[in-house]
């Protein structure tokens, strides 16, 4: 092997980097939108929130109230480069 441990070092870093800016930038589209989300249930880091899912297999933690497997809309108001953040929407009933 002659590429030097360093010279790697430096060329992960900089592939991780890369592909952080670029999910951020993904994720960050959807934010101020309106999404559908499959509700999976509580979230793995804060059990006061839901976990679901868009159709593009993006991760949503999201406040709101609705069982697992149901579809939710959820205005999106927040992103990382791995999950999204928002609330449920709540659907007016007619009177």
């Amino acid at each position: 092997d002659d590429v030097l441990n360093e010279t790697k070092r430096a060329r992960i870093r900089r592939l991780v980097e890369v592909v952080q800016t670029t999910a951020r930038q993904r994720a960050a589209r959807f934010v101020g939108r309106r999404a559908t989300v499959l509700v999976e249930g509580p979230s793995r880091t804060n059990p006061e929130l839901l976990r679901g899912r868009l159709d593009h297999n993006i991760t949503v933690n999201f406040v709101g109230h609705a069982p697992s497997g149901s579809l939710v809309d959820v205005e999106v108001d927040g992103s990382t480069s791995t999950t999204l953040s928002g609330r449920q929407v709540e659907v007016a009933v007619p009177a």
